[in-house]
């Protein structure tokens, strides 16, 4: 059995739980871009911090250990240069999808229909060497 493993909770629902029964306590975990997608972590922090009112941080890794790489299906790690220049690149993304909705984007108005406010969520039209 790979790196880490023990009957640990997920830590994005953990701290999401956490969030509703705490009001002062930062909330933060760790995520790797080398195995994870820009949208889905920008998504799934953005959830928390909306849901913390603010309290969510990331702390960002690379995943430097060959037992992580496993987890993840692969035989080995990437390589240093390759992992550190693909995670500038996705951190890149990550930040600009969430500063693509203004703080007024989100309508969620039944009585017209909208959801958001079409003139207040950019698209990024991200097209990069790790990711488009």
């Amino acid at each position: 059995v790979a790196h880490y493993a023990n009957a640990r909770l997920e830590p994005l629902t953990l701290l999401s739980a956490l969030a509703g029964v705490t009001k002062h306590i930062g909330l933060i975990t760790t995520a790797s871009s080398s195995y994870s997608e820009p949208y889905n972590v920008a998504r799934m922090f953005a959830s928390l911090d909306h849901i913390s009112k603010g309290r969510a941080s990331w702390n960002v890794v690379t995943s430097a250990m060959d037992e992580e790489a496993r987890n993840f299906g692969r035989d080995g790690n990437i390589e240093h240069a390759f992992r550190y220049e693909r995670a500038a690149e996705f951190l890149d993304i990550v930040k600009a999808l969430w500063d693509s909705w203004e703080d007024e984007a989100l309508l969620i108005d039944k009585a017209s229909g909208y959801f958001a406010d079409p003139d207040k969520v950019h698209p990024i039209d991200h097209k990069g060497k790790h990711f488009k």
